[in-house]
């Protein structure tokens, strides 16, 4: 009863100009021998995300069910101690998630990412808060991410999916706020 419904994606807006990739994470995905439809089809078929048995069952990386302040609490956890609890992570550990291990051509999601250690990093595929930033979008437009430097952590959850796959225009609007907000 506290978990919001999910909603489709709405229809393409009319009228916006859209700048496309020379090949979309759509058009990956209709290809049933890419490695972007092996990743993202591994369940199949695609279940109901508001089925109860899906939300109870343990998929990691598909169906982690969170509120904003929780995704950002488990963040900020990762890089100090949150209400007198223990710190997740050490120094070194944090050091490790957002140090470059990878980067460029991602052949899954179709567009250069940056990867630490298990997380996401800063760039132009996912713009986090700065270059010292770790953490992962999720798919539909949710973002959680945190900034050791700043002491940030940053959660947004939606219920209305997009078809975007990293950089969602939400989320981003409101990373930019708070890099305002910090200038």
């Amino acid at each position: 009863g506290r978990v919001a419904q999910m909603e489709a994606p709405p229809a393409a807006d009319a009228g916006v100009l859209r700048v496309r990739p020379k090949r979309s994470v759509s058009e990956a995905y209709a290809n049933p021998d890419s490695l972007t439809r092996r990743a993202f089809g591994a369940i199949t078929p695609m279940p109901d995300e508001n089925d109860p048995a899906y939300r109870a069952a343990v998929l990691p990386a598909s169906n982690g069910i969170a509120t904003a302040d929780g995704l950002a609490r488990f963040y900020a956890s990762l890089i100090g101690e949150l209400d007198g609890g223990a710190r997740l992570f050490t120094p070194e550990t944090v050091e490790l998630a957002r140090a470059e291990r990878s980067s460029g051509p991602d052949r899954v999601l179709v567009i250069n990412t940056r990867f630490g250690l298990g997380y996401m990093l800063h760039g132009g595929a996912s713009p986090l808060l700065s270059d010292g930033s770790f953490g992962h979008p999720g798919r539909g437009g949710a973002l959680g991410f945190a900034d050791p430097d700043s002491g940030i952590a940053f959660g947004y959850v939606t219920n209305s999916f997009r078809k975007s796959v990293t950089a969602d225009p939400r989320a981003q609007a409101l990373v930019r706020a708070v890099r305002t907000a910090l200038s």
